[in-house]
Parts: structure tokens; sequence; C-alpha cells
């Protein structure tokens, strides 16, 4: 069976950087005190793309600086990953193929904020079995569209707040059946009864002409407590068919929804809080870009040594849970 490795990473961030207090301005809601995002988020910015911009432009952007910086410019097969997209048909990946120039087969897949890990998963296996040789996993999110800054009440105003961490951003992957870093043991977990804790509803059938569902809005209590109650039993059982030890691990990137996500994670799995990177406090959240921007800013960083070994931990609503071993 082929070995898959991580042969390139490249990322895009726009221009524009966005703080709490604009945040807050823009809010329509009297009784939200100033300072009260960075209370429930964290210090953090994050980046808006310009109007006009689409969500294939930002995965786009990406893939060229990856090309550039590799001088890598034909694929086997694009893998669009993002919990964004342009439209609902065609696929995102036709729209991104055209604009790269690309002649290889392309998809999209889509898990919420799991999605990059999981097209991670699935290039793997494609790779293991020999199907491809080079693949071009991409992201963009575009998710300052899906912020609702005018809540109806208190209550509404809470549903609000996790989106308030959103931001936009482009990444890009070359998984190659050739190379120095190595994809080790994966595997992932869903729990669908969580499935209504975090949404955008808007798009599918259930509210697909309803304008106020194309917000993001999340009980982010319970969805917090939900992954309270899986992810401790989903690590232990993953780190045992690893092989691993939680000390093994010299560097640790997982999804974040505010600056306390990987202090919480690190107490709970018991891994040393200065073993984790973070995109977070420059990006914000980017949803299934976030864990890629991570890898790929750690590595622009040089905060990546050779023979690491690197733990991805994924966090997305569903619910849905992954874990992946990189020897760096």
């Amino acid at each position: 069976m082929n070995t898959a490795y991580v042969r390139g990473l490249a990322h895009y961030l726009p221009e524009q950087v966005v703080n709490h207090d604009h945040i807050e301005s823009q809010v329509a809601f009297d009784d939200l005190p100033k300072g009260a995002l960075k209370k429930y988020l964290g210090e953090h910015t994050r980046r808006f793309a310009e109007k006009g911009v689409q969500v294939s432009d930002l995965a786009v952007q990406a893939a060229k600086n990856l090309m550039k910086k590799y001088q890598r410019f034909e694929f086997d097969l694009l893998i669009f990953a993002a919990a964004s997209s342009d439209l609902i048909e065609p696929s995102t990946a036709s729209i991104i193929q055209s604009k790269l120039g690309l002649k290889c087969p392309v998809f999209d897949l889509k898990n919420a904020c799991n999605g990059f890990t999981n097209a991670l998963h699935v290039a793997t296996s494609f790779i293991q079995t020999g199907a491809y040789k080079n693949i071009l996993i991409v992201n963009g999110e575009k998710l300052s569209e899906v912020i609702n800054y005018e809540p109806e009440d208190a209550n509404h105003l809470k549903r609000l707040l996790a989106a308030y961490s959103l931001g936009d951003a482009g990444v890009a992957m070359w998984l190659s059946n050739d190379g120095e870093h190595s994809l080790g043991y994966q595997t992932l977990a869903s729990h669908g009864e969580y499935w209504d804790l975090c949404s955008v509803r808007g798009g599918g059938s259930m509210a697909f002409r309803d304008p106020k569902a194309y917000y993001f809005e999340s009980d982010s209590v319970a969805l917090r407590n939900a992954f309270r109650v899986h992810t401790f039993e989903f690590f232990e059982s993953a780190l045992k068919a690893s092989g691993f030890d939680r000390l093994d691990f010299n560097r640790v990137i997982c999804h974040q929804i505010t600056s306390s996500t990987i202090k919480e994670v690190s107490s709970n799995l018991d891994i040393p809080l200065d073993r984790f990177y973070q995109a977070f406090p420059l990006s914000g959240n980017v949803a299934a870009g976030t864990v890629p921007l991570s890898l790929s800013m750690a590595e622009e960083e040089s905060a990546l040594n050779s023979g690491d070994l690197i733990l991805l931990l994924g966090f997305a609503a569903g619910i849905s849970l992954s874990f992946q071993v990189i020897r760096w």
C-alpha cells in the first residue's frame, strides 16, 4: 500500500483586518456592552474579503500561491473542501478548475468544519490505493456573509455570538505518493443527534426561500457540552489505535471556535498547552479552513521540525470529530 505525503501547503488571507470593536459597532442591539466579544471569544482579529469576492476566488488564490511556491501546475485530482460555496449547483470545484485551468477530475466535499480534514482522509485513501498520485485539496471560506448583525432579542443574540468570531480565508494542500511529511493513522466519528445545535439552514430544502435562514446560528452551550461528552472517549480510542502516547505529539492543531478552545482541549486531553499551534488569533474561526490554515502558517513560521509528530484534531457541527497523525 502506498503512503500519502503532504508535499505542499499555502494559504491566502484577505487584506482587511477586522477587530472586535468593528463587529460590536455593527451589531444592532443596545444591550451588547462594549468589550463583550473579547470576554466571550477572547482576543483575536479576523479577515474579511471585499464585496464581490467569491468563495472560489479565495481558494484559487491559495492554490496559485501553492503552485508558485512549489512550481507545481498539474494534478491528478482536485477536491474543494469547505463549509462555504459559490453555488448550490454546480460544484465550486468546477469553478475553481476553470479559474486555474486544470484538466483533472474535480469534486466538492462538505462536512461543516471537518470538510478539509475529511478530504485529507479521502485523498489519503486514493493515494494508498494508487487511484491518484498528486491531489490538490483547496478550501475557500467567506463566512463574513453568514454573520447576522440584527438580533431580534437577547436570546437570539446568544445564538449569534459564535458567528462574531468568523472570518474569511483560503487554503491549499498538495498531497502526493512521494515526499517527506507522511500521513499516518486517521479516524473520525459522528453523532448526528446533535445536528440542530449549529447550522446555516438557508439554501437547502428546509428553508430554501427564508432570507433569515442564511445566517450562522448556534446553541453554543449545548454544542460545547456535546463535545465534552464525546471528545475524551473518541480521543482515547483513537490514541490507543494509533499506537502513540499523548506526550508523543510535538505539535497539536485543532479546530477553534473561541480563544479558549485550545485551553479546554489541552486540559481535557491532558496535553501540554505549549504543544498547540493556532492561527485563530489572526484569522478567527474559518470553519473547515481552520486546521489546514494553522498547519500552513506553522510551516511558514518554521514551527514544525523534521521528524515532529503532528496531531490534527477536528471538531464540527453535526457533530463530528477527526483525529489525524502526520510525521513531519
